[in-house]
This record gives C-alpha cells, sequence and structure tokens, in this order.
C-alpha cells in the first residue's frame, strides 16, 4: 500500500473511530492563516447550476449547516472556493456572506443550497491577494 491508499485508509479509520465515539465532525479541504486571522476553505469543481431561480454555484446543505455552526462558535469563517467545470473562472465568496443573501434551497434526495453567481468574487489573476476571506 503506497502513501496515498494509507492515508486514505487512516482517514477512514478516524472517522469510523470518530463516528462510534459520537463526535460530529467534517472534514475541511484546507485551513489557512493569513495576517493572524483563521479560515477554514471548502473547495468544489463543479458544473454551474442554471436558471431558474438563477445561475449560480452550491454545497449540500448539511455542509452549510455544520460549517456555519462551526464558525458561529468559533469565530474562524468557511470560504467556499468554486472551480467551474464548464467556464474554467474561479468564484469565491465568504459562507457566512453567501447565507445573509439570496439563494435557492433544492429538494430530494441531496438537497444542495445554490447561490446567485453574482453573489460571488470572481477571481482575477494579479487581483490583491487581501480580497480573500472576504476583506
Amino acid at each position: 500500500m503506497g502513501i496515498s491508499e494509507d492515508g486514505i485508509m487512516g482517514e477512514k479509520m478516524l472517522f469510523m473511530f470518530l463516528d462510534e465515539w459520537g463526535y460530529k465532525f467534517f472534514q475541511p479541504d484546507s485551513i489557512g492563516e493569513k495576517d493572524g486571522s483563521f479560515f477554514v476553505f471548502e473547495a468544489k469543481h463543479q458544473e454551474r447550476f442554471k436558471a431558474p431561480p438563477f445561475d449560480g454555484h452550491g454545497l449540500p446543505r448539511w455542509q452549510i449547516e455544520r460549517r456555519l455552526d462551526f464558525s458561529k462558535r468559533t469565530g474562524i469563517d468557511t470560504i467556499l472556493v468554486v472551480f467551474d467545470k464548464e467556464t474554467g473562472e474561479t468564484f469565491y465568496q465568504s459562507l457566512k456572506t453567501l447565507n445573509e443573501g439570496q439563494y435557492h434551497d433544492t429538494h430530494g434526495d441531496k438537497p444542495r443550497r445554490i447561490y446567485p453567481i453574482e453573489s460571488f468574487i470572481k477571481f482575477s489573476p494579479g487581483e490583491p491577494e487581501s480580497t480573500l476571506g472576504g476583506r
């Protein structure tokens, strides 16, 4: 078994261990620190949700709820970074900011919350780095 397989197996074992002990947990895609502030990053490489009601991107609702609860209790915000499969564009925004604005909840087996594309900041090469994290 290689390093990657060992790492994946270790994570699976950890998740089973935490679940058995009654922990609620989530796995951030990354945690970053800049200028003394920490951020959790959630990355999605996905196709754009199409209107109606609007074009946008989003997450499964359970992920949003878990990350917003974490943010409320710790003060550490989650930044959603979306790599749009169709256009190659990159969008980002604070999950707290997104959730305070307009959104649309889908229903079914895998409900998602979709935010309008205009609610995101479109990454442009050479933009000031300080805009990441909603600053």
